[in-house]
């Protein structure tokens, strides 16, 4: 619902934020340094593998050796009578008590029941492996997809930006055309249309540049971009151009019925 005399346009045009530094191996090998959950199932590879050990440890002997070592001190009064005569001394008296013993405890039936766990047990862990390769797999086709995507985003960009450099042309010749009446309104509003399109597809490009470098920075945990230079925008409103400045009087509207009966 905006007049004719005014163009919208955005606050902070689409632009390229920064350029992905990291190799393609670099970036997979940091997504893999930094994903949690590959920890967390070797974590659980090993727990597996101790459970095991465990399960099969209980029908094996068991020999354990105890040491024990006590010592006691006394001290207090010693009474004695001698030729009627009490005599009280004092006395101090130590103890020292070790003991060495040695226990031996072995299952010798348990119906298998330790054996079914000891496998069970390693069948959790070769789950896990493979769990962790799978994931390790996912990860990398992430990373991959992000920065092959990353580099058509780029290719789109350079495409994008030719086709508007180009529409921008087109129309600048159509308008010329039209005002020296070699050709009609109609060309002016086509090129029109065509600059729009192509700076839509320009405008997504960069969008679609942006969000795949979003992706590979929280895949990746790297924050390795070389920053883009804005660019430098002055505050005042550039001069226009005539040659591209060229009045275009829209045509009269006839109404319908002469129109209809004009055929």
């Amino acid at each position: 619902d905006l007049p004719m005399t005014v163009t919208p346009t955005a606050k902070e045009p689409a632009r390229v934020l920064a350029s992905w530094l990291p190799s393609l191996q670099e970036s997979i090998v940091a997504a893999y340094a930094f994903r949690e959950e590959l920890d967390q199932i070797i974590l659980d590879i090993s727990i597996a593998n101790s459970n095991a050990n465990a399960s099969i440890g209980a029908v094996q002997p068991f020999l354990s050796i105890v040491n024990t070592f006590g010592w006691n001190r006394f001290s207090g009064q010693q009474t004695r009578t001698i030729s009627d005569a009490a005599i009280t001394q004092d006395t101090l008296t130590y103890s020292l008590d070790n003991t060495i013993g040695l226990n031996l405890s072995w299952s010798l039936f348990d119906g298998g029941r330790a054996a079914a766990q000891y496998r069970q047990q390693k069948q959790v862990a070769e789950e896990n492996r493979f769990r962790f390769a799978s994931r390790r797999d996912a990860i990398r086709q992430e990373v991959e997809t992000s920065f092959y995507e990353l580099l058509k985003n780029n290719r789109d960009i350079a495409t994008t930006t030719r086709e508007v450099i180009s529409a921008r042309e087109s129309l600048r010749l159509a308008r010329l055309r039209f005002q020296a009446g070699v050709t009609t309104q109609r060309e002016v509003v086509d090129t029109q249309r065509d600059l729009t399109q192509a700076e839509v597809r320009y405008a997504r490009a960069v969008t679609d540049y942006n969000k795949r470098l979003a992706e590979l920075r929280r895949r990746t945990g790297l924050d390795q971009v070389a920053l883009c230079k804005p660019p430098a925008l002055s505050g005042r409103k550039p001069a226009p151009d005539p040659t591209t400045q060229i009045p275009i009087e829209p045509l009269p509207l006839q109404p319908a019925c002469q129109l209809d009966s004009s055929l």
